[in-house]
């Protein structure tokens, strides 16, 4: 007799659960059933539904405890063996967090001097087409709990790497899982369920129309043309990319693809393609939405370079839809702010991070993580991410600043402007402080003054905008006194009140 009692496939052996927070345990039994959970000496019960489905609350666990969950249903019973307590951190995005640890310049040196402990992964299948056909790549055909060591740190994410590096750390004592959900080269639409996008007539005409369009009419042969011609655009860029490589040895990969260009993308939109608006949603974050965590790291915005006016809309709309699914409205965001990268259209990253930090400043318990002093001019996907990792361990360690620095305030005194900086004690400099101030319908660059955390720009009469770092590839020269670089922002200037 097959087995009707299955636990969703996040639940495994070794997995974490949030310590002293209430977390959830779902699956599938006989229909109408009675389920158990038993946690040491207290058990949790609920009734399977009409389709068989369930999902038991269970109390908070204290710290650093290792136990057995079993549960029962009628004759069957499945037991989760060596589950810990610790902190659950959910990391999910597009490209750059995806990013393998085994591809980073420093994974060789990393793994033969590797010193961790009670540190946790688990690789969310990126689920391309849910119906009744699930496509797996590659390199990723079932999905465990891991003890993260050195024949496996290869699978994590390369910013987990450098993150989990620097909790470990801070309190080497900590016991760390990291869920992996990610999927390169997507815009935030595949990430949102369709009540964002059907709700606003700008994100219809933005993504679901275009979408229609693209496989409305279209057979298997019309697809497979357009594949058969994209595939032989890449083709074609990579042979010239090697091309140019062998012949230009000394030139970095950053200034290479600026010479012959880049990979060619978006690939031609199918009905079943993972870029299709709401795809992950449902095919990946619909996969994990009963489990419970302690933070959740977003690293997105790359691929939504052509529409930046946009992604507040659909960052807000994310946010609160994922508190919603997974029943969490106080779920702690942090927000990658985009590093550095050149090859886009004009200001279009820095329109992104200007809405990124907005909506770290108007939705609670959001906070940002600037990494915008680093990146690379032409390569979208450099190689090296301690910096942005240990960053983002470091604020979700909550030791010294739960934030990047940003501005949130301005005053005038005496025909001077004054920006006050949040998340630091003092702004250090690392180079010429210099602003841009709009003035009578012009642009301009102005040196600034630094006292302490506060920003001081003289002359400040009839200055309409100020804005600092505002651009694709910025130059960032103010940190506080950790090291974390003063938020790009764009900023409207209202007269005293």
């Amino acid at each position: 007799m097959n087995s009707v009692l299955k636990l969703d496939d996040i639940y495994t052996d070794g997995m974490v659960v949030p310590e002293n927070k209430i977390f959830k345990i779902s699956g599938h039994a006989i229909r109408d059933s009675k389920v158990e959970v038993r946690v040491q000496d207290k058990i949790f019960d609920t009734k399977s539904d009409s389709d068989g489905k369930w999902i038991i609350k269970i109390d908070p666990l204290r710290d650093h405890l290792t136990t057995e969950i079993t549960i029962n249903n009628l004759d069957e019973s499945i037991t989760l063996k060596s589950v810990r307590t610790g902190k659950v951190i959910l990391l999910t995005g597009q490209s750059n967090i995806e990013f393998k640890f085994r591809d980073d310049i420093e994974y060789q040196k990393q793994i033969e001097n590797l010193n961790l402990k009670n540190v946790y992964f688990y690789n969310v299948p990126q689920l391309e087409y849910q119906d009744k056909i699930l496509t797996l790549p590659k390199d990723l055909k079932k999905s465990s709990w891991q003890v993260a060591n050195e024949n496996n740190l290869w699978e994590m994410s390369d910013i987990g790497f450098w993150t989990i590096k620097k909790l470990h750390q801070i309190d080497p004592d900590a016991i760390i899982g990291i869920i992996d959900c990610y999927k390169g080269g997507t815009s935030i639409s595949s990430w949102v369920p369709e009540e964002i996008l059907q709700s606003d007539q700008e994100l219809k005409n933005q993504f679901i129309k275009p979408f229609e369009e693209a496989i409305t009419g279209k057979r298997k042969a019309d697809f497979d043309e357009e594949f058969n011609e994209y595939n032989a655009a890449v083709k074609k860029h990579n042979t010239d990319l090697a091309k140019f490589q062998k012949e230009n040895p000394k030139v970095s990969l950053s200034d290479a693809k600026n010479k012959v260009g880049h990979t060619p993308w978006p690939p031609p939109m199918t009905p079943t393609s993972y870029l299709r608006p709401n795809g992950l949603f449902h095919t990946m974050i619909e996969q994990i939405q009963n489990y419970s965590f302690n933070q959740l790291v977003w690293y997105q915005g790359e691929n939504d370079a052509n529409n930046p006016e946009i992604y507040g809309k659909m960052l807000r709309g994310l946010i609160l839809s994922w508190r919603k699914l997974f029943n969490d409205q106080s779920l702690p965001f942090y927000v990658i702010q985009l590093p550095g990268y050149f090859d886009e259209p004009e200001n279009s990253w820095a329109v992104i991070r200007q809405y990124q930090l907005e909506i770290c400043q108007t939705i609670n318990n959001v906070h940002l993580i600037s990494i915008a002093d680093t990146g690379e001019k032409h390569n979208i996907h450099p190689a090296h991410k301690r910096i942005a990792g240990t960053r983002i361990g470091e604020i979700l360690s909550n030791k010294n600043y739960n934030s990047t620095p940003y501005i949130y305030r301005h005053e005038f005194q005496n025909n001077k402007l004054i920006l006050f900086a949040a998340s630091a004690n003092v702004l250090v400099q690392r180079g010429k402080a210099e602003f841009e101030i709009l003035k009578d319908g012009h642009w301009s660059t102005q040196e600034v003054t630094i006292v302490g955390k506060l920003i001081i720009i003289q002359n400040s009469k009839e200055i309409r905008k100020v804005r600092y770092a505002f651009e694709n590839y910025p130059k960032c020269t103010l940190f506080n006194e950790f090291g974390a670089p003063l938020a790009p922002f764009e900023m409207e200037i209202k007269k005293n009140e």
